[in-house]
Formats: C-alpha cells, structure tokens, sequence
C-alpha cells in the first residue's frame, strides 16, 4: 500500500482526457503566462489565480474521508500512536477543564498575541487550542484572521510535542536512519516531526510571484527540538495552511491553496502528491492534490470533541508515515551538499521477477512540474553512478495515462511513450540516418522498495478507495533515460540554424512516421531540441534538430475514435484538433502545427536576444492563438489562413523585419498547405469567394435569393476546404511537396552560413 522556457500544453504537458471540468483552455493559459519570459507579474498572476478558481469550482471531491485511511500507521507503531492521541487529548481536555474554571481574558491584546506560535509552553500551546475552538463563541470570535496563525501553530506544536515525548517513553530512539529501515527486526520507525513555520501571511524565500501563504508545515528529523521553524521554501514545504475566519469563506480558501500549492511541485523534484489544510472558523479540511483533481475529507469541527480528536489523529499518523505516504519519490534520493539526485531507472525490457535498476545522477534540471493539474513532467540532465566523464543522458520523469488500460494488472504494460521509444530504437538504430533521432537508453514504470519488494509506482497504489468513492484516472509513473542530449530551441544564434534544426526534425518526424507508424501530434517549440556535437552521415551542418516527447504519439492504425482526440501545444494546434474534428489526424495536422510555429517564433523571437524586437500592436492577431477557447481559436486562424492576402496581413506582417529566411519557408508552407488543389484557404463560409468568380446571371440570382435555374434558394451546408487534403492520394502528394520546400530552404540556410563563417572567418584574420 504506497502511497519547457516554452509554451504550455493545453491540459499541461496532460492529455486530452486529464480533465473534463476544467476548461483545458484556462489551464493553458495559465501556464503560456508562467513560461512567456514577456509576461508581466500581474497577467500571470491572474491567470493563475483563473486557473485555481476553476479547479476549485469544478475539480475538487469532498468527503474524501479515505484519505483518513492511507495515512493510518502500520501495525507494528498503532499502539504507540493510540497511546499518544491518548495523551495529547488528556492534555487538551484537562488544559479546557482548568481554563474554563480560571476564565482567562477572551480578548487578547496585541502584546499578548505575539507570545502565541513562538517559543514553545505546553500551557500557552493548551491555550491557544482552546481559543481555536472557541472562535465560533463570543467573545472569542472577536479574534481576527491574522490572530488565528499562532494559535494554530501552537497546536501543531503540541501535537509534535506529544509526539517525541511518546516515541521516548516506548524507547523508539531517533535514528538518523531512513524512515521504515529499522536497526532490528523488533524496532520500530522513528517519526517524523510535523511543526510550523514561523510568522504567518509571508512569502516563502524560493517563490516566484508575490504571493503570501497563511503558514506552512515542516517534514523536520526527530531529533529537532520542538519550535517554529525559520526562512520558509516551498522545497521544504510539507503542506501548505489557508485559514479563514468565517465558515463560509470555504471556496476562497480552496482557491487560495490550489494557487499556492503549485509551487510546492515546481520546487519539489520528488513530490509524487501534495497535502495541504484549510480551516474556516473552527472548521479544517485536509486536502490532498493529486494530478487530476483535488480530494478533501469532510467537515473536522475542532469546536466539537471528536473533530478535534480527529485533527490530533491526522498529525500523529502525518508523523508516523513513510515517506511515500507522504507524497514522496523514494527511488530519488539528494546528493549531500549538492542540488543534484540520484536517480534510479527501471528497464522494462529486462524480464525476471526483480527490474533491472540502474542510478543516475542529475548534472541539472531542464524542466520542473510547473502545473498543479497533470503529468508532472520533469527533465533531468544525467550521468550513470559511477561512470566519471560518462556520456550524458535525458531523464523525463512523468505520470502517463495508459491508452489501454484492461486491468491494473497489466496497466504498467499498456501502450505508453517508453513504448514508443522503445518501437523506436528497434526500427532506427540500425540505419544509416543523417538526421538525431531520440534513443531511449532504458525505459520503464518507478519502482519503489517496500520493505523488501518492489512495487510499481502507480495511482491505485497511492490512493486507498472507500466504496462510496470513484476512483480518479488511472496513472502511472514512468521514467524514460534518452539520448543524444539537446538544448531548448531558443538557442539558435540566427534564423539559418533554425530552418536546419526544423528541417532535421521534420525529416525525423516523417521517418518515424514511415518507419514506425507513429504520427507525433505535438510539433511545438518544446518539443525540437538544438544539437551542436551530433555527428552522422553528413558532418556539413554546423546544428542538427532533435525531435523528442512522444507523450501524445500514436499509431497510424489506431481506430479513429482514439486519433481524433484533441492533443498537443495551445498555439500550434492544427484547426481540426482545435475543433475536435471526428476524422484521424495525419502528418498534415504536424505540418500545419510546424507552419504556427514558424510563425510564433518569427513573431515573438527565435531566442531571448531578439524577444525585444515584438511588434506588439502587429502581433495582435497572432496573439489569438492562444486566448479564448478552442474554437474561438480555431475560428481565428482559419481566418487567417484562408487566403494568402489574409495570412500576409494578419499574421506575416508581424514577422521582425530580420527574419526574411523565416518568413519565405513560412510563405511557402502555407501554400503547400492551403493553396493546392485539394484545398482552397480554410474558411467554411467560401460563398462571399464564390461570388467573385460566377457569372453576372448566377451572381444577380444568388443576390435575389434564387439558385440558377430558377429553383428556390436552399441553404447549403458549409463545406470544409480542409477535408479534402485528407485523402490519401492528396496528403501523400502534399508532404512529399512539403518535405521538399523545407529540404531545399534548408540547403540556402546551410549555404549562408557557409558563406557567413568564411567571411567571418576573412575578417578575423585581416584583423590580426
């Protein structure tokens, strides 16, 4: 029982069947705000808040009392943790017995309030619960939100108290050990300390916007003495606090810790889930954040006895957890002294009843999770243990949704991307390529050892169902280890080295596709890497592109129904996967993902050198790609690519005034993709078009109403100009002629820097 800078996808580096409340549209958004290095402070903020208030409004299950369940201490500890609830609630209750006979001062002056959540006194930790649950009582409920925080930390501190003094009288000892590896067979686990942080309404130290969380908990060793913990990150950060004073201030609470929690994912490289606690009034609700949704148990009124009890219970059980229980990967273990991981990798092509594990070790993160809902995909630069000046590798960490999905017996073998790569590697590897290709080294679902097995990391194992809970989608935790190792597509120094990168990658694409039946249906600027050291059949290109992440490949044969689903990046997604058009999607919805992409680029900069150059009050058009919902956005850019006077004036024209080899290849794209003869522009409403070209007999009777022939008018169904091009014999003959526009652009890309590097090169000598 275990518990890219870039463009965001449109459900998050997610799938398109993440989630079917939220409107993937505000998710997007969110996130094109948090990774657009133009955005200011205030749009991204309000998009992250949009984004919090809809997850809130449609993502969170209440009454989620399981969660009660998967934090429950393993057997050979119960009785040391009954005993200590035991204790801590006779301490409450007779600290509630002598206070109500002494009646203390129910209004507290600010001096005395500032006593409270600091140094540690049982007393005043006794008395600060009592107040917490009586804030519903006058004239305690005189007491202001801000008053709340230290009276709540010092009930945290008192159950930590109550805890380490439990673990001494059984002798459990604080080991420095491992939680769960214990030093005899007959020994029990040490716990965890749960305290506070210190002040309240703060900004923890490591957060990226301006926001101030209410108070957080620390995950501290045994041995640390009890007390409010200081210089608050998010990367230390067990769970997050939201307190309200009114009970009805619930869904602001909700909306404020969904905002912050996020960072604790950003921040956290082993976070599997996340905890957090809201209380409005007297009443807390523990939260859970997993990759689909929220969970929340049901009302703990600590007004009431047994609520009380019950919040005393989650954090004695919080503190006797293991580590995976709390939301922890355990197959990633901090280097000392160093911000890097280790790392360990399971193959799946190794058979046997034990996995093949093998540990890496981080040089650096490319990619954190930077989204609260979704795969949590994170990037890793990495070398094997052991091998000094060993040759570096990828590791993309991510939580997949298996397309197949039986049983959850053989979840971890369903169809996924370590499939792919590994489908991949076998058709590529042996043929003379002039173009990188990625190369999965090994591939597979995390395996963590529980106690003295391993077991596949995967949703049904985090979570603990009750029968009155539906389950949440289906997850696993899959870990691919890939080479050659690129860098983001922002670090081309000109545009000539863009066109080869998104040549190189196109020739992949097709070659995967051809070799491999796999379409990619992801073509964006996260997704084709820089490659400066590649070396092939050809050594004449100074760049090479690299096309990864086939988290949304599929195969070619597919049924329909599982083609046509709506995948890939906000900006660069073709018409009719923004529509969710029912017919499959081919190699023309990636070209046509490639063309946005171009165009994105050339309007808002290839790199950060020339992200000044902008041409804002041009770029108003194309910044519609990535606003609105899906079909506003697909209505906005079959307006701009139905004629070429359209594209040219709506979207060309913001193109820096540098960028000529990038606005030809644009140029052309579009009319192999729009102007053929299987497709005419990509309006459905051509009947203002048609007109242009009738006779004056058929043009007055459209005009009067009447069809030629004197028939009655009758209101034809608009036609789509892009089905057509779907056609076999038409696509086939479309990218045969698109593979050789960006072959031959490519070729006057190579050619110019030829001739740039000699002139250069003539320069620097003259020079010297």
């Amino acid at each position: 029982m275990i518990r890219k800078d870039g463009i965001g996808k449109h459900d998050g580096k997610d799938d398109g069947t993440h989630n079917k409340s939220t409107p993937t549209s505000v998710r997007a958004r969110a996130r094109l705000a948090t990774e657009n290095a133009n955005a200011d402070k205030r749009t991204i903020m309000n998009e992250r808040r949009q984004e919090a208030t809809c997850i809130a409004d449609n993502d969170i299950r209440e009454n989620a009392d399981s969660l009660f369940v998967l934090v429950e201490p393993e057997s050979s500890v119960k009785v040391i943790t009954e005993e200590i609830i035991g204790a801590a609630m006779t301490t409450i209750n007779e600290g509630f017995s002598a206070l109500k006979v002494k009646k203390i001062n129910a209004v507290l002056s600010k001096e005395k309030l500032n006593k409270f959540g600091k140094l540690f006194s049982l007393d005043r930790a006794v008395e600060a619960t009592f107040r917490l649950s009586r804030l519903n009582h006058k004239p305690y409920s005189r007491v202001r939100e801000a008053g709340m925080y230290p009276l709540f930390r010092d009930f945290v501190m008192l159950v930590a108290h109550h805890v380490k003094s439990g673990a001494e009288r059984h002798n459990n000892g604080f080991s420095t050990e491992a939680k769960g590896k214990s030093k005899k067979s007959s020994a029990k686990p040490s716990p965890y300390l749960i305290l506070p942080y210190d002040g309240g309404d703060y900004k923890p130290l490591d957060s990226d916007d301006s926001t101030k969380i209410d108070g957080a908990l620390a995950l501290c060793k045994p041995s640390t003495e009890i007390g409010v913990q200081s210089d608050p990150k998010y990367k230390d950060i067990l769970g997050i606090e939201e307190l309200k004073r009114l009970e009805n201030e619930q869904r602001s609470a909700y909306v404020q810790l969904i905002e912050y929690t996020r960072q604790i994912y950003a921040t956290q490289e082993h976070r599997r889930f996340a905890w957090g606690l809201t209380m409005c009034g007297t009443v807390v609700r523990c939260c859970l954040f997993h990759h689909d949704g929220v969970r929340a148990t049901s009302n703990i009124d600590i007004s009431e006895s047994d609520g009380l009890k019950r919040l005393v219970t989650l954090f004695v059980h919080w503190s006797f957890c293991s580590a995976e229980r709390l939301g922890y990967d355990t197959s990633m273990t901090r280097v000392l002294d160093t911000d890097t991981w280790e790392i360990k990798c399971a193959d799946r092509n190794v058979s046997g009843a034990s996995p093949r594990i093998t540990s890496y070790v981080t040089t650096s993160t490319i990619m954190s999770a930077s989204a609260l809902l979704g795969r949590h995909t994170r990037c890793y630069r990495a070398i094997r243990k052991g091998s000094k000046g060993g040759k570096e590798v990828v590791i993309k960490d991510s939580w997949s949704l298996p397309r197949d999905r039986k049983n959850e017996t053989t979840a971890a073998d369903a169809p996924d991307e370590a499939q792919h790569m590994d489908l991949i590697r076998r058709r590529l590897e042996n043929k003379e390529l002039d173009f990188a290709y990625p190369l999965a080294v090994c591939s597979g679902s995390v395996q963590l050892l529980v106690g003295n097995k391993y077991v596949t990391d995967d949703t049904t194992n985090v979570y603990e169902y009750d029968g009155n809970e539906e389950q949440e989608l289906f997850r696993v935790h899959r870990r691919i280890v890939m080479a050659p190792v690129g860098r983001h597509i922002h670090s081309v120094k000109n545009e000539a080295e863009l066109v080869l990168v998104l040549a190189d990658a196109m020739q992949c694409h097709n070659a995967i596709l051809e070799e491999c039946e796999l379409l990619h249906r992801d073509i964006s600027v996260n997704n084709i890497l820089v490659i400066r050291d590649f070396v092939g059949k050809s050594t004449r290109r100074p760049v090479k592109g690299l096309l990864i992440d086939f988290d949304h490949a599929i195969s070619v044969t597919q049924e329909s129904s599982g083609n046509a689903t709506r995948s890939g990046t906000l900006p660069f997604m073709s018409i009719h996967n923004l529509e969710q058009d029912r017919s499959k999607r081919t190699a023309l919805d990636d070209w046509e993902s490639l063309l946005y992409l171009v165009c994105w680029l050339g309007t808002f900069g290839i790199n950060s050198a020339d992200s000044g150059g902008v041409k804002k009050k041009k770029a108003e058009e194309i910044s519609k790609w990535r606003s609105g919902e899906m079909q506003d956005i697909a209505d906005a850019k079959r307006k701009h690519m139905h004629s070429l006077e359209s594209f040219e004036t709506n979207i060309l024209v913001g193109f820096q005034d540098k960028y000529m080899l990038l606005k030809r290849l644009a140029v052309r794209i579009y009319k192999a993709l729009f102007q053929h003869e299987g497709c005419k522009g990509a309006s459905r409403d051509n009947q203002g078009l048609d007109m242009l070209e009738d006779s004056p007999t058929v043009l007055l009777d459209r005009l009067l109403g009447r069809q030629h022939g004197d028939q009655p008018a009758k209101e034809e169904p608009q036609s789509d100009p892009l089905a057509k091009r779907k056609e076999p014999a038409i696509e086939k003959s479309i990218v045969e002629n698109l593979l050789a526009v960006i072959g031959a652009e490519s070729e006057i890309a190579k050619e110019y820097l030829e001739r740039k590097a000699a002139k250069d090169g003539k320069k620097k000598a003259a020079s010297q």
